[in-house]
């Protein structure tokens, strides 16, 4: 087991498609070095199994920030871990997992976050004592209809300036405690994801990050981030104004939304545990002694790779 100096992406992605028995395409050179570089900003470390002289797996250490009232705090988030087949066995689980709990008390990592699929929530139980921070509220609606009185400034984020993005981002981007960090230089580059098809739109206390998204269900607009300006307090209008304005740039009425967040009146109806498509939870691992239990007051599809 060891950290992988240089990461080979073409490889990575074929052997990250065998490992998990992804369809051809799943993966690509592109989205692993857009995410493992520039979606939060502060890079990725990524430590990999070898076996026969060859490597059979790897686990991702997406790096972030985590805002807490005392100041920020560094993360890694817990991404893409796969052993391929034929060397799958819970010694080698152990190796992998025991590198990472290595890595992060050697680099004075304060917290691991993840949000599992179902096979992998009880495994991160057990190998990495990660416990369930939050449960992600899935909610679902049909917008382009409301938001009447509300102006709302609409674009797509391939056709914005990148300055005059960042500027527009930076409106609403604070230090909340209990969120991952973010300003409009680092939303800009979680933005920046190939093929995303991502937009931007905002009332004057609201912006909402959204994009165009199809699953096995239906064609619909993904809610990605509501991020409320500092000080003010959104009012539902706002919300749904901006679910309506993104409902009606992506001509997908159908709406998803995927986080929690404290700040703002989520919008549609919140989906019965039983439809759940996974477990959308939020796991955290603290490794500061003592500490209390981390609250977290906004997560969201922005903020992990469900958007």
């Amino acid at each position: 087991m060891r950290r992988e100096p240089d990461i080979d992406y073409a490889a990575t992605a074929a052997l990250a498609e065998e490992g998990f028995g992804a369809a051809p395409g799943t993966f690509t050179a592109e989205g692993l070095r857009w995410l493992y570089e520039r979606a939060f900003t502060d890079g990725t470390t990524v430590l990999a199994a070898h076996a026969d002289g060859r490597k059979v797996g790897h686990i991702a250490l997406v790096h972030q920030t985590v805002t807490m009232p005392a100041g920020p705090e560094r993360a890694v988030a817990l991404m893409d871990l796969f052993i391929i087949k034929a060397f799958r066995s819970k010694a080698a689980m152990a190796a992998l997992y025991g590198a990472v709990e290595r890595f992060c008390r050697d680099e004075g990592i304060r917290f691991i976050v993840a949000v599992p699929n179902g096979n992998a929530a009880g495994v991160n139980v057990r190998y990495l004592s990660l416990v369930e921070a939050a449960r992600l509220e899935i909610r679902v609606g049909f917008g382009g209809f409301g938001g009447l009185g509300r102006r709302v400034d609409s674009r797509s984020v391939a056709e914005l300036d990148p300055a005059d993005g960042r500027a527009l981002l930076d409106r609403f981007c604070g230090t909340e405690p209990g969120s991952l960090l973010w300003t409009g230089a680092r939303m800009w580059d979680r933005l920046s994801k190939p093929g995303a098809g991502y937009a931007l739109h905002a009332t004057d206390d609201l912006l909402l990050v959204s994009a165009p998204r199809r699953d096995r269900r239906a064609a619909h607009t993904l809610l990605c981030a509501l991020l409320p300006r500092p000080g003010a307090t959104p009012a539902r209008r706002d919300v749904g104004a901006v679910v309506s304005a993104a409902c009606r740039l992506h001509r997908r009425p159908l709406f998803v939304y995927a986080g929690i967040n404290g700040g703002v009146p989520l919008p549609g109806m919140l989906l019965p545990g039983r439809l759940r498509p996974s477990p959308m939870i939020l796991q955290l691992r603290d490794f500061t002694e003592g500490a209390p239990p981390f609250a977290p007051s906004r997560f969201e599809a922005i903020d992990f790779d469900f958007a």
